[in-house]
């Protein structure tokens, strides 16, 4: 269960790290920069519950860049990204694990939810994660 765990939250890592924005986001209600992601992971495989696991992360973010990632995305391809107003969802497939997310932008702030289901030797895991962001200002010099 521990390796199961672990490749998990390993598989959520590369789905923060692969998801790419590709459609249209002008009217996005966020500021520009770099961004405080919170996330609350609960996972479960089949009767079996894990404790939650929180975690903090910084990203900077651009309306074109609109969900946390990285240029570590070679197991994940994002199969779908929607914008309507200022919500992005997306669909994302990382190697046997499938998933999908959304968050609503409100100027500084965001919540979202993210749902993956994975596969591993036999056994489905499902993992729910509740995200929350907030600006933190201008992004780094040198990082965009």
């Amino acid at each position: 269960m521990k390796n199961v765990a672990r490749n998990t939250v390993v598989l959520f890592a590369l789905f923060l790290l692969c998801v790419a924005g590709t459609a249209h986001s002008a009217g996005v209600d966020m500021k520009e920069g770099e961004w405080e992601t919170s996330s609350e992971t609960t996972m479960t495989m089949g009767a079996m519950a894990m404790p939650p696991m929180a975690s903090k992360t910084t990203y900077c973010l651009t309306r074109e860049d609109l969900v946390p990632k990285s240029e570590k995305d070679k197991d994940c391809k994002t199969l779908k990204q929607n914008v309507v107003g200022s919500t992005v969802s997306w669909r994302v497939v990382c190697g046997k694990s499938e998933g999908e997310g959304e968050i609503t932008y409100r100027g500084t702030t965001y919540k979202g939810t993210f749902k993956l289901n994975a596969a591993e030797d036999g056994q489905t895991m499902t993992m729910n994660t509740k995200l929350a962001g907030k600006y933190l200002g201008p992004c780094p010099k040198g990082r965009k």
